[in-house]
Formats: C-alpha cells, structure tokens, sequence
C-alpha cells in the first residue's frame, strides 16, 4: 500500500479530518510530528501507521529525508497547518510530489506581500503600509488614511488585530504589539518574513466598511471553483467572529456573482494551482468585494468544514486532500435544503484551559444540530486571539436577530475554567 505523510506542528482537531481523508484514497498514513509525549502517541497510534519524528517539521530538508528513509515513492505530503503550508510544500519539492509551489504559499503567508500582488493584478485593495516603530504612527496615518486596522504580517485567527481611529491610538496598537507578540506560542511570529522581523514589524491598512463574508475556493489545473458564500452576520467590537450563515439570508445572485469573482480573481493572481484557500472578504461600500485575507494551502478552520458539508454536501477537507496528492476529486452529497448557522464561544481572559462545560445543555437545544470544541485542556487561550473554543451547528432559525438570540441562549450555558498560565 502506498503512504501519504501528514505533517503537523501541533495537535489540532484536523488531523483526524485530514487522515480519513487519505485513507479514503486507499493510502497509508504516517505522521510527521516533533517528539511526542507518550500520552499523546499512544492517543495519536489509534489513528495513523506509523510516525516520522523529527526535530523541527519547519525544517523541509529534514523532513523529506526522514520520509525518504520511510520510502521512496511516498504517496504525498499533507498539512492542513497554516504555520507549516510553505514547508511542507517544500519538502513534496525536494520528494518530487509538490503540486503547488512552495513559493506560492511563502508569498500567501505574508499578508503586505498580499497587498501588492492583488494591487499589481488591478485588483482593489485598502491603501496599506508597514510600520517599525511608533514614532512613525503619524506618517503611516497619512499615507493609509484614519481609522485603519493594525495587524501582524502573518498573522492568523485575529492575533492582536486592533481598529485605531488617531494617530495616537497607532502608536499605542504599536506598543501593545510588540509587549505581547513575543509572548505568543505561536512559531509563526519567531521567524522571519522574508526580511521583515513579524515581531517589530506591522501592517497598517485602511478601514474597509461593508458586510463581512468567507469563500472557499479549490483550483484544481487552472480552474477555480468557489465553494460557497459564507456570510458574517454577527461580529463583536474586537472584530471577532460569533456567527455565520451558509448561504447568507439575503444576498442576490448577482452579489453572489460578484463575491465568487472576486475569491477567483485573487487565487489565481497569486498563483495558486491544485490546491485550496479560503478566502476572507469584505463588499467595501466604496471598492466592492474586496479581499481581507487569503489563508492558502488549507480550508476553513474551525468547524466551517462541517458547516459547508451540512450546507453544500462538499467536504472542503477532502477536496484540499485530493489536491495536495493528485487524486480524483471525492464524491459530493447534497445540502440542507435551509440555511445552516455556525456559532462560535471564545473563552473570557487568559489561561490555560482546565475545561468546559455545558456543551452538553447546549446539544440539547432544538435548534442544535452539532456541537464541536476545538481547544483541549492545557491549551493556553487568551483574549488577543480569536480562538473558536466550542462551535455550534444549528438550523431552523428565521433571521440573523433570531441566530443572535440563539448564540445569546448557548453563551449561557457554556463556561470555561481557565487557570492562570
């Protein structure tokens, strides 16, 4: 039987996803994995082959080495680990199974690099600066224009993302960026962007203004296919996301024409090829569909695969899946008939998770059709990162006041007990 190699940094909730998926090709699975803890191993056995350990899994030499010490015609290599996409494509170079170039996903991975290929393609885009130092904040006030959103280069699930509406409020986003970045666990932020130091080095662009959406696409040989709209219909004042619908309640087919065009337009501008990314976007009232961010080399996270399964009958995890190893495309289903909502709960402060409770109460709810919690006990949450906690899969709603009244009666019931890290 021929081997497919996943490749993971940290534990996640998609590695589970990800392994059904190439087994569903009639392949193998070995994980590639830094040193385990023999608790986690032993849970981890229960699911793949075997295990490719090595030291670092940024590391693209060592890892193709150690899985061309496994094989010689590995089947491919798989991540769905935003932080590790670029490496992980490398190393399928080195091993002669890339299906995208690793480059691709180097240039997707920097968000200012983003910016300029969009502006260079004629695409619209919010006028944006780098910033290096908050005696600057007046000067790149000027140039992006007030108010703006600050945020890391290569950041993901809003890490310190904050709305300044003063030069003064820049300065202080500054400040407050480079006092708690380091801290994170997060590697991503302890590495170079190319020349840019992520931890000292920000982007700064201006306010868009407009309903929020989410698009995941699959290019497969040239060919981008939008997966569907999904719609944001309920976001807190940290821009943080508490709801979503799929398809959006009210939205034309010509808006939708338009949101599909746009997620089109920019995967292919990158250069991305037989690979996936969903896509973030905004209807600025100005620019139209303009793109927020592209998260390249991996679907939604989160539970917004199961969200587009129930909606769509696609499984966005099993189609980035036959992309990343060449397979034939996996069999769709059919969706609901009505619009599936996704709420999402954040735990209040920071810590490290002890547990959670009430998802059970919540399940219970008529309105419920899935309850998924991401985070483990010991995971370190914090109130800078938008971390989807517990999700929650529901129908059957009329609008977005009654979805909001229906997030409102889970919070409720929902508790997280965090200790101090």
């Amino acid at each position: 039987m021929n081997t497919a190699f996943v490749v993971r940094e940290t534990a996640g909730q998609w590695i589970a996803d990800v392994v059904a998926a190439v087994r569903a090709n009639g392949l193998g699975v070995e994980l590639v994995t830094q040193p385990l803890e023999p608790a986690e191993q032993a849970q981890l056995t229960q699911l793949v082959d075997g295990f490719v350990v090595v030291d670092d899994v940024r590391d693209a030499e060592a890892v193709a080495e150690a899985i061309r010490a496994r094989t010689a015609s590995p089947a491919g290599v798989v991540t769905a680990a935003e932080g590790i996409v670029a490496s992980v494509a490398r190393a399928a170079e080195l091993l002669g199974v890339a299906r995208c170039p690793a480059s691709v996903f180097t240039l997707t991975h920097d968000k200012f690099a983003v910016r300029q290929a969009l502006a260079a393609a004629g695409l619209p885009g919010p006028r944006c600066a780098l910033i290096s130092g908050e005696s600057e904040a007046a000067s790149v006030a000027a140039a992006v224009g007030l108010p703006a959103i600050i945020k890391p280069v290569n950041g993901a699930a809003s890490n310190l993302v904050r709305t300044v509406s003063t030069v003064d409020e820049l300065a202080a986003a500054y400040r407050l960026m480079v006092e708690r970045l380091p801290l994170s666990e997060d590697a991503r932020y302890h590495r170079l962007v190319g020349s840019i130091d992520p931890l000292k080095v920000f982007l700064v662009e201006g306010l868009l203004r407009g309903p929020e959406y989410a698009v995941d696409v699959l290019v497969r040989d040239g060919v981008a296919e939008p997966v569907a709209v999904v719609e944001k219909p309920l976001i807190d004042e940290r821009k943080f996301e508490l709801g979503m619908v799929c398809p959006p309640l009210e939205l034309s087919e010509e808006d939708t024409g338009r949101l599909f065009a746009a997620v089109t337009a920019a995967a292919l501008a990158l250069g991305l090829d037989n690979t996936c990314a969903h896509v973030e976007l905004i209807d600025d009232a100005e620019l139209g569909p303009t793109i927020v961010e592209v998260n390249a080399g991996r679907p939604a996270g989160g539970a917004q695969p199961v969200l587009l399964k129930l909606a769509t009958g696609i499984d966005v995890v099993a189609e980035a899946v036959s992309l990343a190893l060449g397979t034939p495309p996996p069999a769709r289903g059919a969706g609901l008939p009505v619009p599936v909502g996704y709420l999402i709960f954040y735990a209040e402060g920071a810590g490290r998770l002890v547990r959670v409770d009430g998802t059970d109460e919540v399940a219970d709810l008529p309105e419920v059709l899935e309850v998924v919690t991401i985070v483990r006990p010991g995971q370190l949450l914090t109130d800078d990162q938008e971390i989807y906690a517990v999700n929650v899969l529901a129908a059957g709603f009329a609008d977005t006041e009654d979805l909001a009244a229906l997030h409102a009666e889970a919070a409720k019931l929902i508790r997280f007990e965090l200790e101090e890290s």
